[in-house]
């Protein structure tokens, strides 16, 4: 769904006017997850505005700074994180012991 929405503005050359706004915030390091993270998120039809690869820095800083509607993660250590900064998250099990 927020593909396609996203999808209507770009076809019209209005993606700075489109309410969906897409950041892919990870702990790697690109080198270690980048290319295969944004190939399957634009498989499924989602395209990342900004792609911030923190190579081990907290996360916290960041999304004080972006403020997003909803934040997932899948280490509850980063929820945790985000929700004392009052930021929506989601925890997305993945992995052993998620």
């Amino acid at each position: 769904a927020l593909g396609k929405l996203q999808r209507k503005f770009y076809a019209k050359n209005q993606r700075i006017n489109c309410p969906i706004r897409t950041y892919l915030v990870t702990a790697r390091s690109a080198a270690s997850a980048g290319a295969r993270v944004l190939k399957t998120l634009r498989s499924w039809g989602l395209e990342v505005d900004e792609a911030l690869f923190l190579a081990g820095a907290p996360k916290g800083p960041l999304l004080q700074k972006i403020r997003p509607h909803i934040f997932f993660d899948d280490q509850m250590f980063h929820i945790e994180g985000a929700q004392e900064l009052g930021t929506i998250a989601a925890h997305v099990p993945y992995g052993i012991g998620q």
